[in-house]
């Protein structure tokens, strides 16, 4: 018997579900068009799952953020060790949430900038902190990060203006 207390979980109907494993398949065909960079990890992969966000939900979003990159990294064999890529998973899930919020409170424009911002510059620079990173990999990974995030935010800007109330 469900009290008010209880806490309210998240249902997902079958459409999001299977709009969500299209959008987990383009991410997944994605990650092979490399952007190019010292550990083969920046893809088009990334823009699948902004769209996901900003069409299904911050929710169907994340969700499709982090399978997204483990397929990435696991068709370049995890080369930054799977912990870190379950790091870097785990950071784009909660990028791709807050650009589906940013871009349900409506703007498409800011969503664009703060997924830039955040997953160009930001997530990058989370890897100053970790010793075996530090300075020197985020000097090497700024750059193809950001045209990266860069190529996948004008892909997900075309197709969310295209899409925009059609599914």
């Amino acid at each position: 018997m469900e009290t008010k207390k209880m806490k309210k979980t998240y249902k997902f109907k079958t459409k999001q579900i299977v709009l969500m494993a299209m959008f987990i398949a383009l991410a997944f065909v994605g990650s092979f068009i490399k952007i190019p960079s010292p550990f083969g990890t920046v893809a088009l992969d990334s823009a699948p799952a902004f769209i996901a966000a900003m069409l299904l939900g911050p929710v169907p979003g994340a969700i499709v953020a982090f399978m997204g990159h483990l397929l990435t990294s696991l068709n370049v064999g995890f080369p930054l060790t799977i912990p870190i890529h379950l790091l870097i998973a785990t950071e784009m899930g909660l990028i791709c949430a807050l650009v589906g919020i940013i871009f349900r409170k409506g703007s498409l424009f800011m969503a664009l900038v703060v997924g830039l911002l955040l997953n160009g510059v930001a997530a990058p620079a989370s890897f100053i902190l970790i010793p075996q990173f530090g300075l020197p990999f985020f000097s090497v990974m700024l750059i193809p990060i950001l045209v990266g995030s860069a190529v996948n935010l004008i892909i997900v800007a075309i197709v969310v203006r295209t899409l925009k109330g059609r599914i």
